[in-house]
């Protein structure tokens, strides 16, 4: 059974019949605080060291908390990060309070312990899947090796965008993405083959061909043909389906 979930501020979670994997809903125009020299987690009171439900994990009083567009990027964190049924409530500078909704689980220990090497990954790889940089909602399949999305195929998703990861932790960030078999089919605003602009991913492939199959290592077997587990060196990387 896979989980549909919608966009963080899209409303309740839905339900769809599946062999696995996960649909989703993207629409993050940008990660708000993250420039091509500054990791996410070396300002805008961020850490992956301490938990997001302590005071040092997200800080209330400086970052990304105290911006409208601040708190959209937390919104995707606590997204990616938290499985559903879990959620943080944090405070702006002002006192009001804001409470965010997991339900993709890349990460469950982050919530009250550090987010390690592979949930840095993770969070990383799902955050780029879920950037639409005309800021448009549009419903995605999702495909990872990690045990909280799995592998599957979705009919209703025939083409095969592309896949993301790297670590957007770092000082600077590595935020990586490769074309699938179908990224310049079924086009949308926002997305891969929409001749992007301001995106904070670059293909580390453009030399090349540019696609995941010519530079990534696939599934195993019979998944093989829904996404990647290794794409340069890099072992947590999420694939993306569309309509």
């Amino acid at each position: 059974m896979a989980v549909a979930c919608v966009a963080p501020d899209q409303g309740a979670s839905l339900r769809e019949s599946s062999a696995g994997a996960t649909t989703s809903q993207n629409g993050l125009s940008s990660v708000n605080g993250l420039s091509s020299v500054n990791g996410l987690s070396s300002v805008n009171g961020l850490s992956s060291v301490n938990g997001l439900s302590s005071v040092n994990g997200l800080s209330s009083v400086n970052g990304l908390m105290t911006t409208a567009d601040g708190r959209n990027t937390v919104s995707y964190l606590i997204k990616c990060a938290l499985p559903a049924g879990r959620s943080i409530t944090k405070k702006d500078q002002y006192g009001a309070s804001y409470t965010f909704a997991g339900q993709l689980g890349f990460g469950p220990g982050w919530e009250n312990g550090a987010c390690d090497l592979t949930c840095q990954g993770y969070v990383t790889a799902c955050m780029m899947a879920h950037i639409n940089t005309a800021g448009v909602h549009i419903p995605l399949w999702l495909d990872a090796a990690s045990p909280n999305i799995g592998w599957g195929h979705s009919a209703t998703y025939p083409h095969q965008e592309g896949s993301f990861f790297g670590n957007i932790f770092t000082s600077p960030p590595k935020a990586y993405y490769c074309n699938g078999k179908d990224f310049n089919a079924g086009v949308v605003p926002g997305r891969l083959g929409a001749g992007q602009t301001n995106a904070p991913y670059t293909n580390p492939f453009a030399g090349g061909t540019g696609f995941c199959a010519d530079s990534c290592i696939a599934a195993p077997a019979p998944n093989s043909g829904d996404g990647y587990k290794s794409c340069a060196g890099n072992n947590n990387i999420v694939t993306v389906w569309r309509l």
